[in-house]
């Protein structure tokens, strides 16, 4: 064979051989390209759905806020979220959760769903300006020592003046770094809905306790609220609860620092924080609270003084905060109604905070500090065998801004503009 001929042979062999090699990377170039093209359709067919259902979750949480009905139960409604026939659906309940309101939502599209759980409360109500409302009982308020109020002050028509107690007079210039206006012989209404609910959660201490302490445990917004009977004397130690859980006891509730609590509502006769306790809860008395020196309670939390149904008579709960606690939240003090014999009392005292609201319709023991607002029927004031009504001794209460968009006021008559106050997992 001529050396030719050979040549001509290998040149046809490598010939056939690289379009085979060129073909299949034609091949894989374009199997590669379908395969980008198949993935990028995919991924954007799943990023527009997510975009729906985000838009969806938005819409929502729009349509629960705009919803002001007050349910002592919870409500639970399904709908399409627009109209033409389209297959946007969501599913929502909202119900009282303590002093504020809670909500879950599931929006779902062609078969994908999204959910979201939140907290939320009114931004506005006829007295957002005020950093004191004391009612009208034909009695001056009275400043003493160091006394300082910072914000619009809604007092009796008597006025404010300056106070002398136990060789104690006041040090500062003005009387109130602020306005005055007048107030009324009631303090703003609430909405009756809470008080109903406060009254039904207060019967729940009736109940026979649990046998053993349960362990930790956890509860989505997104399901039914779980209710936990704790035993007679409950010491909640190192355990942590956390979400839609109601603790009961029929007798007292003792918190140690070691416990962790997040967004729960304990229930019962008598409740007390150890010293060091720091979470985020509500707690529903109907004979006292008592927080030891320490604690920190986080927003957005409660204490909350229920009082009893006697049939002697109706009594109101005490509400006590050491020196170096602080609370993020709101304490509400209520009277059953005018047959209460015991009137609520709410001692906050030298060195406690709370950053938010009080609303008292008893008496308030201030010398610690308050920012935000309070809301009392009467300030009131004992040392030894000494004591006078409507006086302040070394007390501070401040406006916030903060306070004025924190959303605390669902449970006042007139409240409006619901906002989400905390989400939650």
């Amino acid at each position: 064979m001529s050396t030719d001929s050979l040549l001509n042979k290998k040149f046809k062999g490598s010939s056939l051989l690289a379009t085979l090699i060129l073909s299949l990377i034609i091949l894989i170039t374009c199997g590669l390209m379908l395969l980008a093209l198949y993935y990028f359709r995919f991924f954007s067919i799943r990023d527009a759905i997510d975009q729906r259902l985000a838009d969806d979750l938005e819409s929502g949480t729009t349509l629960v806020l705009a919803n002001t009905a007050i349910n002592r139960q919870p409500v639970h409604d399904s709908s399409l979220l627009f109209e033409n026939n389209s297959p946007d659906s969501i599913y929502y309940t909202h119900e009282l959760w303590g002093c504020f309101r809670a909500a879950g939502i599931k929006v779902s599209y062609k078969g994908r769903v999204k959910e979201r759980a939140f907290l939320y409360s009114a931004a506005q109500f006829p007295y957002l300006d005020a950093s004191v409302y004391l009612a009208d009982h034909d009695r001056p308020l009275s400043v003493t020592g160091d006394t300082y109020i910072e914000g619009k002050a809604y007092l009796p028509k008597s006025g404010i003046r300056s106070g002398f107690f136990q060789e104690k007079g006041f040090s500062r210039k003005n009387l109130i770094e602020g306005s005055i206006d007048s107030s009324k012989k009631e303090l703003p209404f609430l909405q009756p809905e809470y008080r109903s609910y406060f009254r039904e959660l207060a019967v729940l201490a009736n109940k026979k306790g649990g046998i053993h302490m349960p362990d930790n445990d956890q509860q989505s917004f997104l399901q039914e609220q779980k209710t936990i009977l704790l035993p007679g004397n409950g010491t909640l130690t190192n355990q942590s609860f956390t979400g839609k859980l109601l603790l009961v006891s029929d007798s007292v509730i003792e918190v140690n620092s070691g416990a962790r609590l997040n967004n729960v509502l304990l229930v019962a006769p008598f409740i007390h924080f150890n010293s060091g306790f720091k979470g985020s809860v509500q707690a529903i008395a109907l004979d006292s609270i008592t927080v030891e020196s320490g604690c920190t309670f986080d927003y957005p939390s409660a204490l909350v003084g229920a009082g009893r149904v006697n049939s002697i008579g109706n009594t109101s709960a005490t509400v006590t905060i050491e020196p170096g606690s602080s609370l993020h939240g709101i304490i509400l003090a209520l009277v059953e109604n005018n047959n209460t014999n015991i009137k609520p009392v709410v001692k906050i005292k030298s060195g406690a905070t709370v950053k938010g609201m009080v609303y008292n319709e008893g008496y308030t023991y201030l010398n610690g500090a308050v920012e935000g607002a309070v809301f009392t029927d009467f300030f009131f004031e004992q040392r030894g065998p000494m004591s006078m009504e409507n006086i302040l001794i070394d007390a501070t209460i401040k406006s916030s801004k903060w306070f004025r968009q924190a959303g605390y006021f669902s449970i006042f008559t007139g409240a409006a503009r619901q906002t989400v106050i905390q989400w939650l997992d």
